[in-house]
């Protein structure tokens, strides 16, 4: 099967910057490749984008992280809420490729290696894979939305273990708060 092409996405031209994240559908499995830092800064749009490709035929993501220099929790959040989709439950789909010794240590710390498929060889990207800038036009659309995706993520990492409850929950019960006051106004 060819890449998918869409709307939304436009092919790299030149060399990618700190801050992308480069994605590409190819048979059925969906590559995203953060470039310098993943972090809520510049990942909220992705799960919109992962489910669309889930209901569109995908049946697995590859996250490539050899240009990926650090992730934060809502970064790694989004790699749970891949690993932990029903669809997912009996298989690991979701594949880590190309992390070095920092980011296995935080992917394990963090818990997602027990549901998650690590590859510790390094792993060539397919020959025909091109690409693609994301344009999030389906970014939270305001502060609120940005908090609520936020909070949705890392309650994802709070599914993981007890170990994540425990660092996760005065956050998430924070932007609850936070929530709850935007409610009020």
């Amino acid at each position: 099967m060819a890449n998918t092409q869409d709307n939304n996405r436009k092919p790299v031209n030149g060399s990618p910057s700190d801050g992308d994240v480069l994605v590409a559908v190819f048979d059925k499995t969906i590559f995203v490749k953060p470039f310098g830092f993943a972090t809520q800064q510049n990942v909220l749009g992705l799960p919109d984008f992962l489910n669309t490709m889930f209901r569109e035929g995908s049946k697995k993501v590859t996250f490539d992280l050899q240009e990926c220099r650090g992730m934060d929790s809502t970064f790694l959040g989004v790699i749970a809420t891949a690993a932990l989709n029903p669809a997912f439950r009996t298989k690991k789909n979701v594949i880590i490729i190309n992390a070095g010794p920092k980011a296995k240590k935080q992917l394990r710390r963090i818990g997602l290696l027990n549901v998650v498929a690590f590859k510790e060889e390094p792993c060539p990207p397919p020959p025909d894979l091109q690409l693609s800038r994301i344009d999030f036009f389906h970014l939270p659309g305001s502060e609120k939305e940005r908090i609520k995706r936020i909070k949705e993520l890392h309650e994802q990492l709070i599914r993981l273990n007890l170990r994540n409850r425990k660092n996760f929950s005065s956050f998430v019960k924070m932007l609850d708060e936070e929530l709850e006051g935007d409610d009020q106004h």
